[in-house]
């Protein structure tokens, strides 16, 4: 495990401090107080996992101040011995409280006003445009990002070949169906079909910068993709397009670029803009 204590924001009782802007429902600019709790919550991520960025993204809007601590993609004992499981992320309040699911986590956060204001987050909306985009961009996605997830250098998860090997026998690439691929492909067929995948990428990117440009026309504005504030629309599309900026050669919109750049600066955690393959 590769330990990294996280800066984040928001208010609570132990100890405040301003610091950086935050957002709230309504002004994405209010300055927020760190939290600083009595018990550090600790947080067990992988850095690629979108489930896991839910949870950095929400603990950096409310500025509470954690624990990351990265496992290595092929550590099946340490999230077993917390959740009966291999999993992430998990949420560890020593002597206190375990708890796994992205949602439920965030939702643990925002919901107690020892960690900062509560309700930072506002709910998830109705849209069906978003949750439709993400469906049709699905494989594509796969093609472009778990490749390069086993390519760059940048990702603590997949440092050794063990934890990479572990990734490739596990996550299938299309057309195979998970089944499909763990029972039928050997894992030498399995990395040339991801270096196949990573080579394909002229091919992919004319239709991932068409995908691009009709996200910007559904992102509301530089500071939160639906309208009214920060919501849970933020934290899992934001967490998806954080993968996104790791290809080289992505086009995105200018508002979904300044979009990025805000939650990447609310958040406290970056984007992979300057890791792109």
């Amino acid at each position: 495990m590769i330990n990294a204590t996280a800066r984040t924001r928001a208010a609570a009782q132990p100890r405040r401090t301003a610091i950086r802007p935050t957002a709230s429902a309504n002004n994405a600019h209010v300055l927020a107080t760190r939290v600083v709790p009595p018990v550090i919550p600790k947080i067990f991520v992988y850095d690629h996992c979108p489930f896991c960025v839910r949870v950095r993204i929400a603990l950096g809007i409310k500025n509470v101040k954690h624990e990351l601590i990265f496992l290595a993609n092929d550590d099946v004992a340490t999230p077993t011995s917390l959740v009966g499981k291999k999993v992430a992320p998990i949420m560890l309040i020593s002597g206190q409280l375990v708890m796994n699911e992205s949602l439920d986590i965030v939702k643990y956060f925002d919901e107690r006003p020892e960690y900062g204001p509560t309700g930072a987050i506002k709910p998830k909306s109705d849209r069906e445009d978003i949750k439709a985009w993400q469906k049709k961009v699905q494989t594509l996605l796969r093609l472009l990002h778990r490749p390069r997830y086993m390519l760059s250098p940048g990702f603590p998860e997949f440092q050794q070949a063990d934890s990479r090997d572990y990734f490739v026998a596990g996550h299938q690439l299309p057309p195979y169906e998970k089944a499909d691929w763990k029972a039928n492909l050997s894992l030498d067929q399995k990395w040339t079909l991801y270096k196949q995948a990573y080579e394909s990428t002229p091919e992919l990117l004319p239709d991932l910068n068409a995908a691009l440009w009709e996200l910007e026309q559904l992102i509301y504005s530089e500071y939160c993709c639906t309208e009214g504030g920060i919501s849970m629309d933020d934290i899992d599309l934001a967490a998806r397009l954080r993968s996104v900026t790791l290809v080289r050669g992505a086009q995105f919109g200018p508002k979904t670029v300044a979009y990025l750049k805000n939650i990447e600066k609310l958040a406290d955690i970056p984007m992979y803009f300057k890791m792109a393959l």
